[in-house]
């Protein structure tokens, strides 16, 4: 089974592939015996505002 590896851009997908061996270029994703390397375009992830948060029932005490 291969392991799937989503960038968040061509380029880092472009760097990771690069770190992790040879790879053949298909159109949209990078894939070799072990991996695809894939990207999207723009952030994945990005924290909400702080007012989303619920505050009241979380430990503010690290651990």
């Amino acid at each position: 089974m291969k392991s799937l590896i989503l960038a968040e851009k061509p380029s880092v997908a472009r760097d990771l592939a690069g770190a992790l061996g040879q790879f053949k270029n298909k159109d949209g994703y990078l894939e070799n015996d072990k991996y695809v390397v894939t990207w999207a375009v723009g952030h994945l992830v990005e924290l909400a505002d702080p007012e989303d948060y619920d505050l009241a029932s979380k430990s503010r005490s690290p651990g």
